[in-house]
C-alpha cells in the first residue's frame, strides 16, 4: 500500500514530458492505491489513442488538463478539464484532443 501526499500538478507534468519522448504518445503511472482501489495518472498526447480495451469491474476518469474522448458502443463521452465520469463499458478506448492528463481511479479485482 503507498502512502503519502503526492503534488498531482508536478507529477501531471512529468508524467507528459515522458509522454513526449515515448514512442506510442502516452505514459501512465500508478499513484496510489489502497486495497483494490487504483489511482493512476494516465498522460497522452493530442491525437494519440489508448486503444480498445476491457473496463475494470469500476472505472473513474478525473480529466486534470486537455480532453479526453471516450468511446464505446454507446454516443462518445467527451470530457474537458475539471471533468470526471465514469467510464463506459464494457470496452471502450481513448483518444486526446490536446495534450491531457488524468487520474484513472479503478477497483480492481
Amino acid at each position: 500500500m503507498m502512502h503519502g501526499t503526492i503534488d498531482v500538478s508536478q507529477a501531471a507534468a512529468e508524467e507528459l514530458e515522458k509522454a513526449r519522448t515515448s514512442p506510442h504518445g502516452r505514459s501512465a503511472r500508478a499513484l496510489l492505491h489502497d486495497g483494490h482501489l487504483r489511482h493512476t495518472l494516465l498522460a497522452i498526447l493530442d491525437g494519440e489513442v489508448l486503444g480498445d480495451h476491457l473496463k475494470p469491474p469500476a472505472a473513474t476518469l478525473h480529466v486534470l488538463s486537455g480532453t479526453f474522448v471516450v468511446r464505446s458502443d454507446g454516443p462518445d463521452l467527451r470530457l474537458d478539464a475539471g471533468q470526471l465520469a465514469v467510464l463506459p463499458g464494457p470496452r471502450h478506448d481513448v483518444t486526446a484532443d490536446g495534450d491531457s492528463t488524468g487520474i484513472l481511479t479503478t477497483l480492481a479485482d
